[in-house]
């Protein structure tokens, strides 16, 4: 019988943390998937292994992973988005990269027709705010995903492709990062909002491999049900707002926010909303966007309103936020 070192097992003492040996909603991509801490660490593992010059970014996204490629070497080339948030002005180019954004997780429907234009260039789908949407499998295409945008975890993003190499990463641990999830368990994000933004800034300062925390925690998620109630509680907001939402988007998805254009009000909006505890973000306000950004883009900055509709609420916390809304913005 083969025995357990001392230094591999511990037995007896009090119980851990309870964690079921469950499965991630990845699990099928194995063989061609790497687990990272940061959707950034994950991004630049993918510009190393395409070992390309130049990329090709929207002018809209966020403005930090914008420097932090800058400031790698790798040349930053920036295209604009029409108002169905498409790209324009890309040229189809060897040795570039081509990072196409499935915005707030409403084009999913989108994303293998506008990765295929590109048939010289490396494409970069980024899912970041799609964990739901299906990595697209072709050479040459690299999909990343954040986990912790769509689940209490301490960390978490994957890197999915054709190309991808799976290869056994060093263990990371992630008790640093997890006591924000505790308060806010307890007392609510509001109370661990802080610590949390000391816990981003310390990710993006430490890229490395996903925790062994997170990855337990991802075992342990309930996937299906967190599908079916982003997709419900999108479903209600796109009914209530169909007719003031200037945007072209589906009438149900499971999304990270429903993104809600009406008109030149939206930044008066979401003061009100954050007064009433309806905590909404601004995406994005970078340098470059607000200096070269076309007009539908610094529209999107100013004034979309990103709304709400994760898996802690249901139909009468989206009747809230809409009447909350409709009432801000009439």
């Amino acid at each position: 019988m083969k025995m357990t070192s001392e230094a591999q097992k511990e037995y007896g003492g009090f119980l851990p943390l309870e964690l079921n040996p469950g499965k991630e909603w990845f699990e099928a991509y194995q063989s061609c998937m790497m687990r990272f801490n940061t959707v950034k660490a994950s991004l630049f593992q993918a510009l190393e292994s395409m070992g390309v010059s130049r990329i090709y970014m929207p002018y809209y996204y966020c403005p930090t992973t914008i420097e932090a490629v800058k400031r790698s070497g790798i040349r930053v080339l920036f295209y604009h988005i029409d108002s169905s948030m498409e790209p324009e002005g890309i040229v189809d180019d060897a040795d570039t990269a081509v990072l196409l954004v499935n915005y707030f997780g409403v084009m999913d429907g989108k994303m293998e027709a506008l990765a295929g234009i590109y048939s010289q260039s490396k494409v970069i789908i980024d899912n970041a705010q799609a964990f739901y949407c299906p990595p697209l499998m072709r050479k040459n295409v690299f999909n990343l995903y954040s986990a912790k945008k769509f689940f209490g975890i301490p960390d978490g993003s994957y890197l999915i492709g054709n190309d991808v190499t799976h290869e056994e990463q060093e263990e990371a641990f992630g008790e640093e990062y997890a006591q924000y999830l505790l308060t806010t368990y307890e007392k609510g994000t509001n109370a661990a909002y802080a610590e949390k933004k000391q816990v981003d800034e310390l990710l993006a300062a430490n890229f490395g491999p996903m925790t062994k925390l997170s990855l337990g925690l991802l075992q342990n998620v309930d996937y299906e049900r967190v599908y079916k109630r982003r997709c419900d509680n999108f479903e209600l907001l796109a009914k209530a707002f169909a007719g003031r939402n200037h945007l072209r988007i589906p009438e149900t998805c499971a999304a990270y926010h429903y993104p809600l254009l009406s008109g030149e009000t939206g930044r008066q909006v979401k003061k009100k909303l954050i007064q009433s505890r309806i905590y909404v973000p601004t995406l994005w306000e970078g340098e470059d966007l607000l200096r070269e950004g076309n007009a539908f883009e610094r529209d999107m900055s100013r004034n979309a309103v990103f709304l709400p509709m994760d898996q802690r609420y249901g139909e009468e916390d989206m009747a809230y936020i809409i009447a909350k809304v409709k009432e801000y913005d009439d």
